[in-house]
């Protein structure tokens, strides 16, 4: 029986960083995993690995590479006259080439055709330039267990569209399993006006607002989602899971340029009506959460142009009490 990564891609990229090691899966969706000394960190789940019928979703954990946005009329998960959810061939089934491959570095990248809603085929290379970073110092006086990198997604036009008719924006979703019990947060100064909820089901009961940051308790019986909007400036999004003593934290800089709604809805105020750069969804039922960073469209003219997404991801393993300490030292004050 197989039993790591490995065993389903031998051309998986090992990168040492501090107390563990990144792993990237070009055969695998050009997915990253990390591991914390032997420990997976990631949820993988290879069952989507065996025969399944055509087009059904390959969902395998660690940290993907989306085209945004997922519902309404620019949608990419939902072809021209069908309310059918699907995740598109060139997502599910491509995967990447190794471009280059360092002791501290690799490059993926793949070419594929994506079709929109509006029936707009879009030729694109998608591509991730994954490097780890050394977190020793910004865990100085902790007893942690450090492993941190960054990802720089950035997909490209390989023909010219127009705005009018394609939007689209890379977006990093980084999936963990057990999510129940685990408290999701967010840093940002006025947390009560930062949350857009307009996804599906209600978290209004989850969600505990303080002085500069909310949390999120994640678990139940209910899939949900939010959005944290651009315009409030969050600092980070993170989470703390007790029961595994891991703290996750995720970054990516405010940009210039469009944000749109990325929903999974039918986003009946427009692909305007939200503008987020956050998003963190909880399976529930499901068994896993996701922390998803989101990059703003760009434009040139008329035309759209790259988007590139930055996003640093640092895990922490430890005793609780001491996750608390960084998190403390971080502006998250009760978790």
């Amino acid at each position: 029986m197989k039993q790591n990564i490995k065993d389903y891609d031998s051309g998986l990229i090992e990168l040492r960083s501090d107390g563990g090691t990144v792993l990237i899966a070009p055969g695998l969706q050009g997915r990253i995993f990390c591991q914390v000394g032997d420990e997976l960190i990631h949820r993988f789940d290879p069952a989507p690995l065996n025969p399944i019928k055509p087009g059904e979703f390959r969902n395998l954990g660690g940290n993907s590479l989306w085209p945004a946005p997922e519902g309404g009329p620019y949608a990419f998960n939902y072809l021209p006259n069908s309310d059918t959810w699907l995740v598109q061939e060139g997502i599910n089934d491509t995967n990447y080439r190794v471009v280059s491959q360092s002791s501290g570095k690799a490059v993926i990248q793949k070419e594929i055709i994506l079709t929109n809603r509006k029936g707009v085929n879009v030729r694109a290379r998608f591509s991730r330039s994954i490097s780890t970073v050394n977190a020793t110092e910004r865990v100085a006086g902790f007893d942690v267990q450090a492993v941190s990198y960054t990802c720089e997604d950035v997909i490209t036009p390989l023909e010219s569209y127009k705005k009018d008719g394609v939007l689209i924006a890379p977006w990093s979703l980084e999936q963990f399993p057990d999510c129940e019990g685990v408290i999701a947060f967010v840093k940002v100064p006025k947390a009560d006006e930062s949350v857009n909820a307009d996804f599906y089901g209600s978290p209004a009961d989850r969600i505990s607002y303080r002085g500069g940051f909310f949390t999120f308790a994640l678990g139940g019986g209910e899939r949900l989602q939010i959005g944290i909007k651009a315009a409030s400036r969050p600092e980070f999004i993170g989470a703390l899971d007790s029961a595994r003593c891991l703290l996750i934290l995720r970054t990516t800089p405010p940009q210039s340029g469009i944000y749109f709604n990325i929903a999974d809805n039918a986003q009946p105020q427009g692909p305007f009506s939200a503008a987020d750069m956050y998003s963190i969804f909880n399976g529930g039922p499901l068994g896993f959460y996701e922390l998803e960073t989101i990059a703003s469209m760009q434009v040139e003219g008329m035309s759209v142009a790259p988007g590139k997404l930055v996003s640093e991801t640092l895990i922490l393993r430890g005793d609780v009490s001491e996750l608390k300490r960084f998190l403390k030292s971080r502006g998250i004050t009760r978790v």
